[in-house]
């Protein structure tokens, strides 16, 4: 800890040491209450973990509060997305359909692999991490998706378009590989403060490689190729189960669905 702490102070300054820092001693201190403190305040829809509280994440400038469950070390997007389709959505994936999962999330795919008769298509646009999923997996660039025309019936693309140099063109893939009537769901990260999306021209490192910077008062334009529905925690959460479950205001959540031909 002290060796990093050091590297991050000489490669990157003070702020990302102390953020560093900061994460780790929380980390500390969360871990011996959840292990030692008997009232449960937090549980993880993902994988039925409870406790005081979710670990913080480490973003480098920043820490995100309440991000990472101990145990499955699921995120908010994910614990929002798993309550959203076991409450609103079930039908959907409880048929028999093939799904595209993009970069795919262990998260995502355990709720998905309880239906056999789904046939998850694995997607990432590096070798190495589409190997570490079970077949089929693919290997493409989500600008230039090599699958057939409305050959999908259902997308989960969740924390993707922040990578993707030309984010309305992998968008407009989506669209051409989904069936008419299918359905994407559709998540980014949100800076809340942000007037306008900030492209960073490339990847920057203490933001995960994101290119850009999104903000929630531009991105809906980009969805222009679906019809879709935009979600946020107050439609399905009380009050009480967003603290519960630690969802946060930045995660927003777009059901986009591929209108009929004609």
């Amino acid at each position: 800890m002290v060796m990093t702490f050091y590297q991050r102070l000489v490669r990157h300054g003070w702020r990302s040491a102390r953020t560093y820092a900061l994460c780790n001693v929380i980390n500390l201190w969360l871990r011996a209450r959840n292990r030692w403190h008997w009232r449960h305040r937090v549980e993880c829809p993902c994988c039925g973990w409870r406790g005081h509280d979710f670990l913080p994440v480490d973003c480098g400038k920043f820490m995100v509060l309440h991000g990472e469950c101990p145990h499955c070390r699921g995120h908010e997007r994910h614990r929002m997305l798993t309550l959203y389709l076991q409450r609103r959505d079930r039908d959907l994936i409880e048929g028999r359909r093939v799904v595209l999962h993009c970069a795919p999330e262990r998260y995502v795919r355990d709720l998905l692999l309880r239906n056999p008769n789904l046939f998850i298509i694995g997607m990432d646009f590096e070798m190495y991490m589409a190997k570490r999923f079970p077949p089929p997996a693919i290997v493409a660039d989500i600008q230039r998706l090599g699958i057939a025309d409305n050959s999908i019936d259902l997308i989960f693309c969740l924390h993707v378009f922040e990578h993707v140099p030309d984010d309305r063109k992998g968008l407009a893939e989506l669209a051409r590989v989904l069936k008419p009537g299918g359905v994407a769901y559709v998540m980014v990260p949100f800076i809340l403060e942000l007037n306008a999306t900030v492209e960073y021209g490339r990847p920057d490192p203490f933001m995960f490689d994101h290119l850009r910077a999104y903000s929630p008062k531009d991105f809906e334009p980009r969805l222009a190729p679906f019809s879709y529905e935009k979600i946020t925690r107050h439609d399905f959460l009380t009050p009480e189960e967003i603290k519960r479950y630690r969802i946060p205001e930045k995660e927003v959540l777009f059901r986009c669905v591929k209108r009929p031909v004609g």
